[in-house]
């Protein structure tokens, strides 16, 4: 089973905090999505329904004046060129015209541009001029649509041109219908802000838009011309050449006219239907987020009070065992100050009863032991201490050996071999000693030597010291052997045993437990 500790409850509390901020920034992102896409869906849904009617109204438009084109050739079937110039045909065109107010009438213009015949005058005979549909029909295209100004009224309009032949006549029939009309239908198809309708050419060429403005040509890469060459009828999105607004478009193709309708809804009217059909859902996860943040936060500071609480009082406890450890190990430390001031005092008792009393050498005796307490009090290990750095520190060669005399005290000291506090004040004693003796004794009648000082663990927890001098030996120097009583006794202290070989110098070893 879990053990919910304070520390657990603490990170939960927190990894809530921090989910009751993430899942709403979540919920929130994800909930906008999707009503985008729900307002983008019923944006395109109105755009096709919208075109789709743009697109039965224009081709209604364009198919009627057709439609009238039909009825004159048939009215001028098997007729020549001079019936075209009578009143008999006028009165025909004028009557298929019935004068609609959207509409500027029908004409005939044979393929040199002369007008032979009209719905609206009688006679005429005059030159058009040079006109784009007048050179499409004669290079043989057989429905021709576009917006021009005509002459000499300036009324801006969509005509519509296609061939007109009899037996000696090859011209061209051409209606007109006011573009307004077809602008008004527009708009009032685009009655909402920035939406768009248009009407445009196969050849790229928008004849008309719902806003006032002169026809413009759409460069071949632009979306609407890629759009119109890839399907007959589609959704696309893009900026609008005309006016820079970003929409929506859904085109469709007008039969078999060379026209394509297109009605675009502005993105950023999708954006803010999104906003405000998404906002109820965004404040009620925020404020789902803002309850649970909060809630949280309280719970939290309230379990951060406790846990403070409780610091405090183990921090009393702590405290207390702190203050009984201490003075447990000043009692302890006093009474190993005791000990060794009173191996301080048989020291000099024992010099005492030699005659003499070398201050030199009691000197080194109580810094030793000053080192013992010294590192005791620095170790981390509680009542044990690195054998290795004491020797190390108390066994210092510019204090041992005279600055008069050569000779090398070469030491291996490893780190890590633990001692406890009684054993390591003998045994240091006992190197100060052996060592202080070398000095001394071993190189009588030399100017050089050299004095090895090792340590090593053998295993088993033991340890082996080792002092060798490469001087004259025990049998040149007697006084040497009567100066290792009181290494004996060092050593029997620490439960130690001690040999002596006296071979090319004096080596001695001792071993002892760890």
């Amino acid at each position: 089973m879990t053990n919910w500790g304070p520390d657990m409850v603490l990170r939960w509390f927190r990894t809530i905090q921090i989910g009751s901020v993430v899942l709403p920034v979540i919920g929130c992102l994800t909930w906008g999505f999707i009503a985008w896409q729900e307002q983008k869906a019923i944006a395109i849904d109105h755009a096709v329904d919208t075109v789709g009617l743009v697109r039965q109204y224009s081709q209604r438009v364009i198919e009627t004046e057709i439609i009238k084109h039909g009825a004159a050739r048939s009215r001028a079937s098997g007729e020549t060129a001079e019936f075209l110039r009578s009143e008999a045909f006028h009165s025909f065109l004028a009557g298929i015209d019935a004068r609609q107010p959207d509409n500027f009438g029908l004409v005939v213009i044979s393929n040199e541009g002369r007008m032979v015949a009209s719905s609206r005058m009688f006679p005429v005979d005059f030159n058009v001029g040079a006109r784009d549909y007048v050179q499409a029909i004669r290079d043989g295209s057989r429905l021709f649509i576009d917006r021009i100004r005509l002459e000499p009224s300036g009324e801006d309009a969509l005509i519509v041109a296609t061939p007109f032949i009899t037996n000696d006549f090859r011209g061209m029939i051409v209606s007109s219908v006011a573009t307004e009309t077809t602008r008004n239908f527009q708009r009032t198809a685009a009655m909402k802000q920035d939406e768009a309708a248009s009407l445009i050419r196969d050849d790229g060429k928008l004849l008309v838009r719902q806003v006032p403005g002169e026809p413009i040509i759409l460069a071949r890469d632009t979306p609407a011309r890629q759009n119109m060459i890839a399907a007959p009828e589609g959704v696309y999105e893009a900026l609008a050449v005309s006016d820079g607004v970003n929409r929506i478009y859904a085109f469709s193709r007008l039969g078999r006219l060379p026209l394509t309708a297109n009605f675009g809804v502005p993105t950023h009217v999708i954006a803010t239907a999104t906003f405000w059909s998404a906002l109820p859902v965004w404040l009620l996860m925020v404020a789902m987020g803002a309850f649970t943040l909060v809630a949280t936060a309280l719970a939290r500071r309230s379990m951060l009070a406790q846990r403070d609480s409780d610091l405090q009082a183990l921090k009393l406890i702590e405290a207390e065992n702190l203050a009984q450890q201490r003075a447990e190990l000043v009692r302890e430390m006093n009474h190993r100050v005791k000990n060794n001031l009173a191996l301080v005092t048989s020291l000099i008792n024992i010099q005492a009863r030699r005659g003499s009393i070398d201050a030199k050498d009691l000197q080194l005796r109580v810094r030793a032991l000053a080192e013992v307490h010294d590192l005791l009090y620095r170790s981390n290990h509680g009542e044990t201490i690195d054998l290795g750095d004491l020797l190390r520190r108390a066994l210092d060669p510019a204090t041992l050996v005279p600055e008069d005399r050569q000779i090398t005290l070469q030491t291996s000291l490893p780190d890590g071999v633990m001692v406890s506090a009684d054993r390591a004040s003998p045994l240091t004693l006992a190197a100060l000693e052996l060592v202080t003796n070398a000095v001394k004794h071993a190189f009588s009648g030399r100017e050089r030597g050299m004095i090895r000082l090792c340590l090593e663990e053998t295993g088993n927890g033991a340890a082996r010291l080792t002092i060798a001098d490469d001087g004259i030996g025990m049998q040149a120097d007697t006084k040497r052997r009567s100066g290792t009583g009181l290494v004996d006794a060092f050593v029997r202290q620490v439960g130690g045993e001690m040999t002596r070989e006296t071979k090319d110098g004096t080596r001695y070893e001792i071993r002892f437990s760890l």
